[in-house]
């Protein structure tokens, strides 16, 4: 039988807002960070899927 989960959270805490490095060129900001989150997050799945989540699951994840 199969089981659908439909979602993962997780919670993270950036240390200092005012004073985040650089990035390209440009000030980083909190939503940057967040970004940069989300899109490590895809690739990490992605790439784990691709790897031995297909054997697992039975759609490949979609990440919002």
């Amino acid at each position: 039988m199969s089981r659908e989960l439909r979602h993962v959270e997780f919670t993270v805490t950036i240390l200092d807002c005012e004073h985040l490095p650089e990035k390209d060129g440009r000030q980083m900001y909190a939503d940057d960070v967040v970004q940069e989150i989300r899109d490590v997050v895809a690739a990490t799945v992605t790439a784990w899927y691709q790897q031995r989540g297909h054997a697992l699951l039975a759609y490949e994840p979609d990440l919002l």
